[in-house]
């Protein structure tokens, strides 16, 4: 077992050590279950958030083990440069891999738990409540994002949470599944960060006044940037449907 963990969490190593025997017994709260899975495991006083990647395939598993970084690497090394960007996500804890047989078999990831909102939760919402008010705040938080050349490669609207501040009454954001990342050497383009908006799931109306605000905040033409998202996401919606139907979905 190949075990990562931050300086500041190193006195957790004992039960970091114990994560296959964790999962394995179903400690904790599933706060997901899919390809992918997440506990909420709580640890010498400490509420944890920690994610099983799905086992990759043959050919992936020796990528991994030898070429490319795992998922569960990737995801800690991002989180800190995130941080060092001053772009908030979860505190990273550690990082984990086990090999069989001289490839990667499972991988964990482990951050500070987190009870903030998806980003979603506004969406649907829109334009009722403060919904208004947190997407302006995320367009200004996206268009931050893009100016310093970030781009989540799964910006869908689950893996945005939000909180409001209530001191400031200021929305605070932060990103999460986040070991698909491209750190562009400088800006992105205004086209790059309008397609980076075309996983977003949720309400049409609530998706067009979100492009608005971010136009508004990267100084670009409202029109053509609505035409031009819409546009991007009505197109990943019918290449994902296209891919389930040949998978067989």
């Amino acid at each position: 077992m190949k075990l990562h963990i931050a300086p500041a969490y190193e006195h957790l190593r004992p039960q970091l050590e114990r994560l296959p025997e964790l999962f394995d017994s179903e400690a904790g709260e599933v706060l997901h279950a899919g390809r992918n899975t997440i506990r909420a495991i709580e640890t010498d006083g400490q509420r944890l958030a920690v994610k099983r990647f799905k086992r990759p395939n043959a050919l992936n598993a020796l990528i991994y083990a030898y070429v490319r970084k795992s998922k569960a690497q990737r995801a800690y090394e991002h989180a800190e440069r995130l941080r060092t960007m001053g772009i908030d996500t979860p505190e990273p804890i550690a990082w984990s891999e086990i090999r069989r047989r001289g490839v990667i078999a499972d991988t964990y990831f482990v951050a500070r738990f987190t009870s903030w909102r998806p980003l979603l939760d506004a969406i649907e919402r829109y334009p009722e409540d403060d919904s208004r008010a947190v997407l302006e705040a995320f367009a200004g938080f996206t268009a931050r994002l893009h100016e310093q050349g970030v781009e989540h490669k799964d910006f869908n609207s689950t893996n945005t949470i939000y909180a409001c501040d209530p001191e400031t009454r200021s929305y605070r954001f932060q990103l999460i599944d986040i070991n698909r990342m491209h750190f562009h050497r400088s800006a992105l383009t205004p086209d790059q960060g309008i397609a980076n908006f075309r996983r977003l799931t949720g309400r049409t109306d609530a998706f067009r006044y979100l492009l608005d605000r971010y136009a508004a905040v990267r100084g670009l033409e409202s029109f053509a940037t609505r035409l031009k998202g819409m546009r991007n996401r009505l197109h990943f919606k019918y290449l994902r449907t296209l891919k389930y139907k040949l998978k067989g979905r």
